[in-house]
């Protein structure tokens, strides 16, 4: 068996897209250190990995630099064989700053599909520092190929899921786990409440099936704690004071039992690159409602793994309707998706895989 690699992971330590990479390097016989800030509306870091967390306070002009000092102390302190910064133009920035070496950084999509200013001369240098450059998609890797300045080597690579955890189940269990009312069918959304997500086109769109299928609900999950003004106005404007449901700040344990309460699941952001969501709903056998986007294209086949949907309410209204008219549709979709997402999120290869990638990086 290989030596164990000592490696650093630089991004948000309560992210729980961070954490679930350290278990997948860990999972490879890896020794995993995490350092990054912990920002105060996510719950605590949750991980069996070393965690540091950064100082983040001070002027807001000097706050990156300090954060970026930090985490050079850090890496000068744990030693690592490889540090792997998540987000651009933030971790991905800070460690090509401090000169650490050697560097894998993970675009995470809108680092690379939507940065602008700033941030987007922070994420080309991130880019140009690193030996090897993590993307989720297809999409994703042809846009961070034009975004850098050189040719980077680039390999698309994902973290597995646990099957067993997300798997289909029953969904009243699920309901009653969650303390949600068994009747009537449950729309869920958990991206969260930020205008790339289009939470109040999502609103828009759930108003127009409850005048078709009154009984129906609306489940929202986000991160945070308190609910944006705009969306509280959204849902008195339209009606649906008693039709929606807004969960904050669940634990990961609790997330499979949102996936199997629910008939659907929506997905329907403007910008987006193969999310972990999508996934972990799929692996859990839902019907899941996807913007129609690169990613989803590439990798999708509409009407067999998901439906495809532009971003229109009507739309997005329409093939909630046939989610909830047809049950063998949405039997048929969750079937397809689960397959596919087992294919695909092997945990065992992707760990083996990522491990692989790292000891090429540091033999290089």
């Amino acid at each position: 068996m290989a030596n164990a690699l000592r490696v650093l992971l630089a991004g948000w330590v309560s992210s729980p897209h961070v954490l679930a990479w350290a278990e997948a390097v860990e999972e490879a016989g890896n020794d995993v250190y995490v350092a990054g800030r912990a920002p105060p509306e996510w719950p605590p870091p949750r991980a069996n990995v070393k965690v540091y967390t950064l100082p983040f306070e001070g002027p807001l002009v000097l706050r990156s630099l300090k954060l970026s000092r930090a985490l050079a102390d850090v890496a000068a302190e744990v030693k690592p064989d490889l540090v792997h910064a998540h987000w651009l133009p933030e971790y991905g920035w800070m460690a090509a700053r401090e000169g650490i070496r050697p560097l894998v950084c993970s675009a995470w999509g809108s680092d690379v599909l939507r940065v602008r200013g700033i941030g987007r001369q922070r994420s080309k240098r991130a880019l140009d520092a690193a030996a090897l450059v993590f993307v989720d998609s297809i999409h994703l890797a042809r846009a961070t190929s034009e975004l850098a300045d050189r040719d980077v080597p680039i390999e698309i690579v994902r973290w597995g899921l646990d099957f067993q955890r997300f798997a289909p189940g029953d969904q009243t269990t699920a309901r009653e786990a969650l303390r949600l009312e068994q009747e009537g069918p449950l729309v869920v959304s958990v991206r969260g409440f930020m205008p790339v997500y289009n939470p109040e086109l999502q609103l828009e769109a759930f108003a127009r099936v409850r005048t078709l299928w009154p009984e129906a609900r609306l489940l929202l999950k986000h991160p945070a704690a308190g609910v944006p003004r705009s969306i509280s106005a959204s849902i008195e404007r339209l009606g649906l004071e008693n039709a929606v449901t807004i969960l904050a700040n669940v634990p990961p344990e609790r997330m499979p039992d949102i996936y199997r309460a629910a008939d659907v699941v929506l997905s329907v952001p403007s910008s987006d690159s193969s999310p972990r969501s999508v996934w972990e709903a799929f692996a859990c056998a839902r019907p899941v409602i996807v913007s129609d986007l690169p990613w989803a294209r590439d990798e999708l086949t509409d009407g067999r793994h998901a439906l495809l949907v532009p971003l229109d309410a009507d739309a997005i209204a329409t093939a909630i309707g046939r989610v909830l008219s047809d049950r063998a549709l949405g039997g048929r979709l969750g079937v397809e998706a689960r397959a596919l997402t087992v294919d695909e999120l092997d945990p065992q290869a992707c760990s083996a895989r990522i491990d692989k990638l790292y000891r090429s990086v540091v033999e290089a």
